[in-house]
């Protein structure tokens, strides 16, 4: 070997390359952000626009319909979904990942300026913005006190958020509960009947005043002088001197027909902290930015703020997500730590020596830390996949040393120098351990490169245990023969006491062990169809027992938060909704394992955070927990609830169906159907429908014929109940530097019912027109929102389930009675949204990683061994590793997931690596002229330690993973438990079956060349 000859004779070149890896990974390490999930650019692009006033229908048919056609045009659109609620519409346009985020916007951007002037004219200028889903608020803050909500609210915007502004890494500020400044002009609707003054006549003379305007300049050549009018209000009570009309040579005044109040704006969101009013903030990160160091630098500057607030004033910190993944971290890096250890020990019980241990063991800080320079050149993160992937690349690092340094160690027990050991041990395994190293390669490396949102995650995963491996057959060749030919000693030193015992007592244990297999194997080889029958009944018999696992996307978490999201009735006021939710926060606060509760109300949805003690401290599990809310939550009139606990990335209901159709109300009808079934399925939970019942609605009626002959128009009766009942602002009233708007409209007590539309005239041809005589008042009801899903209505069902029953039984057994039981007509489908979706198309991905990892584990293969056919004697094992993988899975209870099918995937490579071991001792050993069968014993007996202190090394790497005690540890648990359990199997039956195998394809590859043979005698003969 090029690399071991080159160390061996240079060991200063070798030692300092290996250092400059170091040098370059610990520098990069320093630079490394800390974030939950890897950082991903997803090309999604969101249209706001607000037509205020307008309801569901009107802007569903006048403005989104509008977008998504224009929308829909654009090459790589791949989604389109629209939400119509009453003033806003919100169109989302998703993008093929391929497409660049910026390119996404700004095609949207220019196809929405083409089709502006098709809009209506009233909108406001429609906002077109990336969007991020994983954009989640990092930290929410409560700010709570004796203040009244507008003195907190001024609290918060002139100090909290102005400080958090400044704060590097900060992208946006969400406040929920603030209550803003606003004058308001509260007209008199029969002083205004009395003076005969139409609303119109009077929001044009107010528009004219309370102006400041730049009138131009005078100047006579040497000087100049800029002039500005102005007209601008200094006090609030200023606007009731404000003139507004003349009637009969008398000047009218505001003060005449209007109250003027110093008010608020209508709330439109509310929010509470520990069960009180409260100012809740949300921050949101820039994309990229590191979590951690945010938090930190936010926790210092709320430190200073803290100092600075008013008497009475709380500002608390009520998430936070850095704890959380600072704790998940730790956990990893203690896991990899833990690994390591019990890794290393494993290899000093098997060779005895605790210099060749610390030869072997130097593999696996050299390895991890060289990646991470690999890593910083990426721009990869320390998150939870990467440091996952180092955590379970743990027994894989420690692999190519242990095999190099037992083999040093085999060699020099048979009397050669220390150099020669080194050098001999090291390229006798040369291809084998290049070749195993390459199979692990193939596997992860497809993995690194899968299609889609979630192989945009697992890229780091796959490219890092890439890396790592690649690092760590480096310093297989380099270091270790290297350290070996330096430190090892011909003779053999044990430890003595106890220690020495125990390794004396385990080693002599081993070798008769060793004995029995070699022994063993040669009963085998006489049995050989009998053998391949029991492998073929145990793969058979695992795959039977498929059907009995459930299948999840994520496998859920608990971190110690619960997310409860309650559907409020339609048309209910904030004042009404904030009693509901304190109703809901007094039930929450009955579980003493509920530490915080923060709660935001808006657009009838009400969302409280719950955060709990740490699943150490409580008894209950926070499946217990989630169920005994539901049951609880469930009780309180008018309100439907949802319990969600985060998976993944995800904190929302884990199922969804879309329910696809162009007539809503007939969407209703097979929603209500669809909705049933769901709730029939045993161990459905938190079922509910995006469908809402209509909001009360009073519809004025115009009556054509008798308003067009008073010349009364629509336009003029919209434009008067808008300004009457919605309100118009006229103008903005500046105090320092701030500026309030000041509004026109009915005083409350003049707009309660619609009784109140008595006593409202409108300008006619011939003069004022009662609205009684030009229309009619309709009760109706009018959908609160519209979704839409790539240009059609849609209705999404969403439910959780309580752990009894797995999101893909649920899947099968839903789709399967929604065919049997509705019969769908034309136009009308469902889709599958959410995880389940997501779930299809990572499981489709895998596969096809699975299928390109076994295809160049056979490249590899043939490659190594010249031969066509050798490579199958190992390739027909893989399937052994699926039998452990199932009846692990089975024990312990997990799901088959995302999580356990990259644990099946990783098995691939590591069966490989230990048939690949036996299989080349055994054609080295024929190569030298030994019988077959006797070479596989032989390659049994010297090839047996290695195997087994690999795959120990990597089973009790793994088993800190596999017990899942960390914060969140058990989404990432059923990884190690499908390769703990695939590991055991497989290397008890790989080294049973490979030499069946091998002898079996061995024969049939001699019977070909026979015959072949034969005709060539035959052919020469003719």
């Amino acid at each position: 070997m090029f690399l071991t000859n080159l160390s061996l004779k240079r060991p200063v070149f070798a030692t300092v390359t290996v250092l400059a890896l170091l040098a370059v990974g610990i520098i990069s390490y320093i630079g490394l952000n800390i974030n939950d999930y890897p950082e991903v650019e997803f090309p999604y692009v969101v249209v706001t626009v607000v037509q205020p006033g307008a309801s569901p229908e009107q802007v569903e048919s006048k403005i989104v319909s509008k977008l998504e056609e224009a929308i829909g045009q654009i090459s790589g659109v791949k989604h389109i979904y629209a939400t119509a609620r009453e003033g806003v519409a919100t169109v989302f346009a998703e993008f093929s990942l391929e497409t660049s985020p910026e390119v996404a916007a700004q095609d949207v951007r220019d196809k929405i300026g083409t089709i502006r002037g098709e809009l209506p004219q009233d909108i406001e200028e429609p906002i077109i913005a990336r969007f991020d889903p994983s954009a989640m608020p990092i930290a929410s803050l409560a700010v709570t006190g004796s203040l009244s909500q507008r003195e907190l609210t001024t609290v918060v915007e002139d100090l909290i958020k102005r400080r958090l502004e400044t704060v590097n890494g900060v992208g946006a500020i969400d406040i929920y509960g603030d209550v803003k400044r606003e004058i308001h002009l509260q007209l008199d609707k029969y002083k205004l009947a009395a003076y005969g003054l139409t609303t119109a006549e009077v929001i044009n003379s107010l528009r004219s005043e309370n102006m400041e305007v730049p009138g131009g300049k005078v100047g006579n050549g040497d000087r100049e002088m800029t002039l500005r009018t102005v007209g601008s209000i200094n006090r609030v009570e200023e606007f009731a001197n404000l003139p507004v009309a003349r009637r009969d040579g008398v000047q009218l005044y505001v003060k005449d027909i209007a109250t003027v109040v110093d008010g608020v704006e209508e709330t439109d969101s509310l929010s509470r902290y520990q069960g009180k009013p409260a100012i809740g903030i949300d921050i949101i990160k820039q994309s990229g930015a590191n979590t951690v160091e945010v938090a930190d630098r936010i926790k210092a500057v709320l430190a200073e703020v803290k100092q600075e607030l008013p008497p009475g004033v709380q500002l608390e910190m009520v998430r936070d997500n850095s704890v959380y993944i600072r704790d998940a971290v730790k956990d990893v890096r203690n896991t990899l730590i833990e690994g390591s250890v019990l890794a290393v020990l494993t290899v000093f019980i098997f060779l005895r020596d605790w210099r060749s241990t610390l030869i072997g063991a130097l593999a696996i800080p050299t390895s991890i830390i060289a990646t991470f320079f690999a890593m910083k050149v990426l721009g990869f993160t320390l998150n939870f996949m990467s440091l996952m992937a180092l955590s379970l690349a743990v027994g894989l690092l420690i692999d190519d040393a242990i095999v190099v340094i037992e083999n040093i160690v085999r060699h020099l027990r048979l009397g050669k120098s220390p150099l020669e050991a080194a050098r001999d041990g090291t390229g006798e395994l040369g291809l084998a351990v290049t070749a195993t190293t390459l199979t692990v390669v193939a596997v992860f490396l497809p993995v690194g490169m899968m299609t889609g949102i979630v192989g945009q995650f697992f890229k780091q995963f796959g490219l890092t245990v890439v890396f790592s491996v690649l690092v760590s057959l480096f310093v297989a060749f380099t270091l270790v023969p290297m350290l070996a030919s330096r430190c090892l000693k011909e003779e053999e030193h044990l430890p003595g006491g106890p220690v020495g015992k125990f390794l004396k007592w385990f080693n002599r244990g081993f070798d008769k062990i060793t004995a029995f297999y070699a022994d063993f194997l040669k009963v085998v080889l006489r049995n050989r169809k009998k053998t391949l029958g029991i492998a073929l009944l145990l793969f058979l018999g695992s795959l039977m027992l498929i059907p009995l696992l459930g299948s999840t996307f994520v496998p859920s978490s608990d971190i110690g938060e619960l997310y409860v999201v309650a559907d409020l009735d339609a048309g209910l006021g904030m004042a009404a909704a904030g009693q509901v939710t304190a109703e809901m926060e007094k039930v929450l606060q009955g579980f003493p394992e509920v530490t915080k509760l923060y709660t935001t109300v808006t657009n009838e949805r009400a969302n409280i955070f719950v955060k709990l003690v740490d699943k150490h401290h409580r008894d209950k599990t926070i499946d217990r927990l989630a169920m005994d809310m539901r049951h609880q939550l469930n009780a309180i009139p008018g309100v439907k609830v949802t319990v969600n606990q985060q998976a993944g990335m995800s904190d929302g209901a884990a199922i969804q169906f879309r329910l696809l159709g162009d007539d809503l109300d007939q969407l209703q009808v097979y929603a209500e159907q669809a909705q049933k079934i769901m709730e029939s399925i045993p161990g459905t939970v938190d079922v509910s429908g995006s469908y809402k019942p209509g909001k009360p609605e009073g519809q004025v009626q115009i009556k054509r014929d008798v308003a067009a002959d008073l010349g009364v128009s629509t336009a003029s009766v919209a434009d008067t109940l808008r300004t009457l009942f919605n309100g118009v602002v006229v103008s903005q009233y500046e105090e320092g530097e701030e500026r309030f708007d000041v509004r026109v409209r009915l005083a409350e007590d003049h707009r309660r019912n619609l009784a109140d539309l008595s006593n409202i005239y409108l300008p006619g041809a011939q003069g004022l027109v009662p609205l009684s005589q030009v229309s009619e008042t309709v009760f109706a009801t009018s959908p609160s929102q519209i979704n839409r899903f790539d240009r059609t209505k849609e209705i999404v069902l969403s439910c959780n389930t309580d752990g009894s029953i797995s999101m893909g039984e649920f899947n099968k057994i839903f789709k399967e009675r929604v065919a049997k039981e509705m019969n769908l007509p034309p136009g009308y489908s469902f889709y599958e949204g959410g995880d389940a979706e997501r779930m299809g198309e990572t499981f489709t991905a895998m596969l096809l990683a699975l299928v390109t990892a076994v295809l160049f584990i056979f490249f590899i293969l043939a490659a190594q061994f010249e031969s066509y056919i050798d490579p199958f004697s190992i390739m027909l094992s893989l399937p052994m590793a699926v039998v452990g993988a199932i009846l692990a899975l089975l024990t312990v209870g997990s799901d088959l997931s995302i999580m356990s099918m990259i644990g099946i995937i990783m098995l691939m490579g590591l069966v490989t690596k230990n048939a690949i071991l036996l299989i080349d001792f055994t054609k080295q050993e024929r190569a030298r002229g030994v019988e077959r069968n006797e070479a596989l014993r032989k390659a049994a007996l010297t090839r047996l330690r290695p195997i087994v202190m690999t795959s120990t090394a990597m089973i009790l790497g793994m088993l800190p993973l596999a017990l899942a005690l960390g914060p969140g540890a058990e989404g990432r648990a059923p990884m190690a438990h499908a390769i703990i359990g695939g590991l055991i199997t497989s290397t008890l039956l790989t080294l049973v079956v490979v030499p069946v195998i091998y002898t079996i394809l061995d024969d049939l590859k001699a019977k070909t060349t026979a015959l072949k043979h034969r005709f060539m005698q035959a052919g020469d003969g003719a």
